[in-house]
């Protein structure tokens, strides 16, 4: 109630109900803080415009109209671009070229170039076309939006609050019938610029919870544990990197999954055998392999690769086998098993819960 005395003193408002024209500095100060940023302003005003009583109920209603109003266009401004830049629709433009281009570049991924060392190097020029478009609009999802959003807010927010209030000169009125986030998403559709700002919001939003996504899987796989070597991290960071660029989840590495892997990299080196068939007695399969090491989930596919202690090298190599690129490039795999013994690598991915 202290906003509501210091508006109403600021007001210099002495007789409350009596007067059907409230004192000019009052109706300022109010018509200031009902289009506040500021919640706590905003309901301030209404209250103190309540409690001067039925006699200014008139001046009420039309301060009420007059600042639905200002939030309207205010949103339309915000829209233009005026007073502020646009930060969504500039991320937008962006994103949108992203996605395209996502879309083509992953139909070549997932062509089968028979190898063909042209095509694969034309497949790196496509990758690497695609990561400066990608840089591009992850640079604008992390710019500082916080004051555009307020100003966003505070208009789609005071709408609705003044919608409410309306409600006291109208019995009849349909927003009676709707709960708040109803009433919300009605006055936002209704409204073109305010629909479409909330819906490059929305758009950004998911280029800013793929960095988070990214980021998370990063950390985990870095701190996962001291199962997880040097060179299991620096290959789930370029691969991670390279799926996150063509619009799917980042991989995180499972214990159990790389087990199996790694127990598959030193069978191979052991016995001298490069094959996804093993000849030891359980572990014929992939999936023998990851049931016996206790994956809990569903083991989904399997590379290997011989020839170097080095995780470029290895990615780069099943990045030029079609079949292995399709395995690393699938959108239905969550955690990812490697498993590294000196020159042979396995690689497998699966989904788990």
């Amino acid at each position: 109630m202290r906003l509501t005395f210091l508006l109403l003193c600021a007001g210099s408002v002495t007789a409350f109900g009596q007067a059907n024209t409230p004192p000019p500095d009052f109706v300022e100060r109010a018509s200031q803080w009902m289009i506040s940023t500021d919640p706590a302003k905003r309901q301030a005003a209404y209250r103190s415009w309540l409690q001067l009583g039925p006699g200014t109920m008139e001046a009420y209603e039309k301060a009420l109209r007059s600042t639905l109003k200002y939030h309207d266009q205010k949103i339309d401004k915000l829209s233009r671009g005026e007073g502020a830049s646009n930060p969504y629709e500039a991320h937008d433009a962006i994103f949108s070229e992203l996605e395209t281009e996502r879309e083509r570049v992953m139909t070549l991924i997932r062509t089968d170039w028979k190898k063909d060392e042209k095509e694969i190097a034309m497949l790196r020029e496509e990758m690497e076309g695609l990561t400066k478009l990608h840089g591009k609009v992850n640079k604008l999802a992390s710019a500082n939006t916080s004051s555009f959003d307020t100003a966003l807010d505070a208009s789609v927010q005071g709408m609705c609050e003044i919608t409410r209030e309306l409600e006291r000169f109208d019995p009849q009125a349909e927003s009676k019938q709707l709960d708040d986030e109803q009433l919300e998403s009605k006055l936002v559709s209704g409204h073109i610029h305010g629909a479409h700002l909330v819906k490059l919001r929305k758009r950004l939003q998911v280029t800013r919870d793929a960095i988070t996504r990214l980021d998370e899987a990063t950390k985990a796989n870095k701190e996962g544990g001291r199962w997880i070597d040097g060179g299991m991290r620096e290959f789930s960071v370029v691969l991670n990197r390279e799926r996150d660029i063509c619009g799917l989840a980042p991989l995180r590495l499972e214990e159990k999954l790389s087990d199996a892997a790694k127990g598959h990299s030193a069978d191979m080196a052991r016995l001298g055998f490069f094959a996804h068939e093993s000849p030891v007695p359980d572990k014929k399969s992939p999936w023998d392999r990851a049931t016996l090491a206790g994956f809990a989930g569903n083991a989904s596919g399997e590379n290997i690769f011989m020839g170097s202690t080095n995780f470029q090298s290895a990615y780069d190599g099943w990045f030029g086998s079609d079949g292995h690129r399709f395995i690393m490039f699938a959108d239905g795999p969550n955690v990812l098993g490697l498993g590294i013994s000196g020159i042979h690598w396995t690689l497998m991915t699966g989904r788990k819960n």
